[in-house]
């Protein structure tokens, strides 16, 4: 049967998608951060303050965790990975470091800043951490199909730093309460990570299994 048009660049279509999400919440979100005035919410307002005195505790967060994100889709290419096999597995570590790297400043901007909402960056980078170390492993131990994985829900956690972001510029979002925020995190998170593995076992939620 012929694959309609949205069956053969539904990938296109999901890395366009994801790629406007992502200039958007660059237009409207990170680069007014160099604006003291604009709809920030206290935390990020807060913050501001401190990276103007005090830039080395965000920048390795700055450089690494928009590094992880921009090396995903390179990643998920079939053919860039059939070519360049070795370049893939470069890319890989250096996509593990940035995780690890901009997770532990994630961290600890939370805990420098006295954040409220702790617990949800708690989970958010747990959730990194692990989704990302279990697609290391599965490489390193030869299960490429469990390590594509583990890697899909890896970058959906990495994507969440997008999806948190993405309604910055509506007032009732920033304007949340610090447990409203957190228990939207933590709903963000469980989500990019169990939704897949729905996608992944889709054909055996739909259909019967056939008994010889």
């Amino acid at each position: 049967m012929e694959q309609s048009w949205l069956q053969k660049n539904k990938k296109i279509l999901l890395w366009t998608v994801m790629g406007a999400m992502a200039l958007w919440v660059l237009v409207t979100s990170e680069i007014p951060l160099m604006y003291p005035s604009g709809y920030y919410s206290e935390y990020r307002a807060h913050l501001l303050n401190h990276v103007h005195s005090n830039i080395w505790v965000v920048l390795p967060h700055f450089i690494f965790a928009p590094l992880a994100l921009l090396l995903g889709p390179v990643q998920f290419s079939s053919r860039l990975r059939r070519k360049y096999i070795d370049w893939h597995r470069l890319m890989g570590k250096v996509y593990v470091i940035s995780v690890l790297v901009g997770g532990a400043w994630a961290l600890g901007i939370a805990i420098y800043d006295k954040s409220g909402v702790i617990v949800g960056t708690w989970t958010q980078v747990s959730a990194w951490y692990v989704t990302t170390i279990a697609a290391f492993l599965t490489a390193r131990n030869g299960h490429i199909a469990q390590h594509r994985q583990w890697m899909i829900r890896s970058y959906g956690v990495t994507f969440t730093f997008i999806l948190l972001r993405v309604l910055d510029p509506w007032p009732p979002f920033w304007n949340m309460s610090v447990p409203q925020f957190t228990l939207t995190i933590i709903l963000c998170v469980f989500a990019v990570v169990a939704l897949p593995d729905v996608f992944f076992n889709w054909k055996e939620l739909t259909t019967k299994r056939v008994r010889s």
